[in-house]
């Protein structure tokens, strides 16, 4: 089942998700090999959730699977490309990277796409977290925080018949943890329906695009959660980068 856009809602920056963490996604077993792992994401790929209690099963086990295995690996493109993968990477020291693997919702949402992120520390150790965002991340950028590494993700997924959703979330980096960073309002994560998100880096600005969009008072709301609101008539808005969150930009 999709997950509330605003489940992460009480998450703060001092969430820590990394190797010294009690996190459940800790793997209790060896890391699976790249046949195996490759078998699976196959087998995910054409499979249908609901249709069997075996796949139902893989698609609960495999993100920290995958997780395992992306913390004693390196992957380049074309060997996440071998493995099933679609992949991201952020250019930098940390290496920040998004790995993505796919399967079939069986119902109106289509396909659902789970991404898990890999980054490294200071000494080359490699450290893995499968997002709880069911998202394809294809876009990644460097914010601006003197003293900080933090990331907008960029992406979007099906939500229904009616409804595609863009996303954008924000991560720290700090050595082996990853943050995820309350920028929008007390969440990592703006989700909206049907609108077209764009980021300038050099500027640091969020462009949302909400022209194009058949159900604006759902926005509205989800807009007004995290503590923006815009008159009916606006069609853009503008949100700035700045201390560490986004801001309406005048």
């Amino acid at each position: 089942m999709k997950k509330s856009p605003w489940h992460c809602a009480a998450l703060t920056a001092g969430l820590l998700l990394g190797a010294h963490s009690t996190h459940a996604q800790k793997p209790a077993q060896a890391p699976p090999t790249a046949a195996a792992l490759k078998k699976d994401i196959a087998r995910l790929y054409n499979g249908t959730e609901g249709e069997s209690e075996d796949l139902d099963n893989l698609i609960a086990t495999t993100p920290r699977r995958l997780v395992a295995y992306l913390k004693t690996h390196e992957l380049t493109a074309a060997g996440a490309t071998a493995l099933g993968l679609a992949y991201t990477e952020a250019k930098g020291a940390d290496h920040l990277k998004v790995f993505t693997y796919s399967y079939a919702s069986g119902g109106t949402r289509g396909t659902v796409d789970q991404p898990v992120l890999q980054w490294q520390n200071a000494a080359g150790q490699r450290f893995a977290y499968a997002c709880h965002e069911e998202c394809d991340f294809g876009n990644i950028y460097k914010l601006a925080s003197p003293g900080r590494t933090l990331y907008l993700l960029l992406g979007q997924e099906k939500g229904d018949t009616r409804c595609m959703t863009s996303q954008a979330y924000v991560v720290e980096l700090k050595g082996d943890y990853l943050l995820l960073v309350p920028a929008f309002g007390t969440s990592p994560l703006l989700r909206l329906c049907n609108v077209e998100m764009n980021f300038d880096a050099a500027a640091q600005v969020l462009h949302l695009d909400l022209s194009d969009n058949e159900m604006p008072e759902y926005n509205d709301d989800d807009l007004a959660k995290v503590g923006f609101r815009r008159q009916a008539s606006t069609k853009q808005l503008a949100l700035k980068f700045s201390g560490g969150r986004f801001v309406k930009s005048r």
